[in-house]
């Protein structure tokens, strides 16, 4: 579940490719500097949350940071459960395999056969097409008015799904790519037309339970759920609970919480055949020519062959990436908005690998740089101007040269000769209110001064 297309896809996309050395084993004192890495995010209140990196399906380091409710000052643990957003995608593409193996429906089946609402547009949409995001069916998550109403309401996926139904598709079908979670609503109900069962229950059922995978199921927020995490975000220089979303709004698409130690366990039932077939394995981890397979990302990083998603959903980062030719997974849990979680599960991978140049950058869309872009004052020590230029931002002080800080995700950018990072502070739409500037282990932070942005 991606909250903001274009910076969600960026972020949780892969990192474009990079020549990196043949696997390297580990120093025994890989966790020690690992927590080495990890301690400049947590410091600056960029992370809260849990990570986990195992090799062959043992871990390596397994820790939780910072709170899983601030209000109560609780703390998190490798046991807390998170909301996990788009990873909930590959749960989605294992069901619709599974049922595919057993017959119950085809990838190539047409949308109408289980959503007969569908209009005449939709005839080419396929199972297919909707699991690798080429069916061109524009996303609910994109609509003017999701944030401040629909993702506040409580609706049923077919609901969800005539949001959108109306509106022409983006470009014809299995043409193009365009990341898309009315598409997994979509799936959901195939789902339930495949099985008779509501999806919640045939994922419950079907999928995880005879894996024994207790610590993964769909979030209800009505429903008393121990040790769950709290989400975070942060806005005009405070911590603020996350805004509030209908648990019904992310579905099939983004819906279900997770611990680390189940999310492992999911992926060593996924790749040893507990799950699905080695042809549906297959066709999941396959490129459809977007570095998309079936409910993952499919590409590499630092020369590495990765499989990979994460997830973007209020108060929640996560991502989970798999490095198949060195049975390598990376897990990082974030309960807060701010955390470059991509950047930080790439790095731990590029320590384990013995790489130490730093890794391929993070690509924002330029209107995303663009809507950063401004004054910012900072308390007492004048003002900050942010200015676009090529990939990077320019930062600049009355009186000195700007310097480019390099994006570390969608939020936050960092300057490796300054030592320096910036958090930008944004509202659910995307706005940005105000930035952190952590330097030195200090932070200060600057309001948004009005005026035109700086291109």
């Amino acid at each position: 579940m991606h909250s903001v297309r274009v910076a969600a896809f960026l972020l949780l996309g892969l990192a474009s490719l990079a020549a990196g050395p043949a696997h390297a084993e580990p120093d025994e004192d890989f966790a020690t500097r690992a927590e080495a890495l990890i301690r400049p995010f947590t410091a600056g209140g960029l992370f809260s949350g849990a990570i986990l990196v195992a090799h062959r399906g043992q871990p390596v380091l397994r820790r939780a940071y910072g709170l899983a409710n601030r209000e109560w000052d609780v703390p998190n643990t490798p046991e807390t459960r998170f909301r996990v957003g788009s990873i909930t995608k590959q749960f989605t593409a294992a069901a619709i395999l599974k049922l595919a193996e057993a017959g119950k429906l085809s990838l190539d089946d047409p949308v109408a056969r289980f959503y007969p609402q569908a209009p005449p547009a939709w005839e080419r949409v396929t199972i297919r097409t909707l699991l690798n995001h080429s069916s061109g069916i524009p996303s609910y998550t994109n609509l003017p008015d999701y944030y401040a109403r629909i993702q506040r309401l409580e609706m049923s996926p077919r609901a969800i799904v005539a949001l959108t139904a109306d509106r022409p598709l983006l470009f014809e079908p299995g043409s193009s790519f365009d990341y898309n979670n009315t598409g997994y609503v979509l799936l959901g109900l195939a789902i339930e037309a495949a099985s008779g069962q509501p999806y919640e229950r045939y994922l419950r059922e079907a999928v995880f339970a005879p894996l024994g995978l207790a610590g993964i199921g769909y979030d209800d927020a009505a429903e008393i759920l121990p040790r769950r995490a709290a989400g975070y975000r942060h806005a005009q220089g405070r911590w603020r609970n996350a805004f509030p979303i209908a648990s019904s709004i992310p579905y099939a698409a983004g819906g279900h919480y997770a611990t680390l130690d189940d999310l492992l366990a999911w992926d060593r039932a996924l790749f040893s055949g507990r799950v699905i077939s080695t042809e549906s394995r297959g066709a999941m981890f396959t490129d459809y020519g977007y570095g998309y397979g079936l409910g993952w990302f499919v590409g590499a990083s630092r020369g590495h062959r990765l499989w990979s998603h994460g997830g973007n959903l209020n108060g929640f980062l996560t991502i989970k990436d798999f490095y198949p030719d060195d049975d390598l997974t990376v897990i990082v849990l974030a309960n807060t908005e701010t955390a470059p979680v991509q950047t930080m599960a790439r790095e731990l991978a590029a320590l384990w690998f013995g790489v130490a140049e730093p890794g391929p950058e993070i690509v924002l869309e330029p209107e995303i740089m663009d809507r950063y872009a401004g004054r910012y004052r900072l308390d007492g020590q004048g003002t900050l101007t942010l200015a676009r230029e090529g990939g990077h931002l320019l930062v600049a002080t009355a009186g000195e040269p700007a310097v480019p800080f390099a994006p570390e995700g969608d939020r936050t950018f960092l300057s490796r000769d300054r030592d320096a990072r910036i958090t930008i502070d944004t509202e659910p739409d995307g706005r940005p209110t105000g930035l952190i500037l952590t330097r030195g282990g200090t932070e200060t932070l600057a309001e948004r001064v009005e005026g035109e942005p700086q291109h």
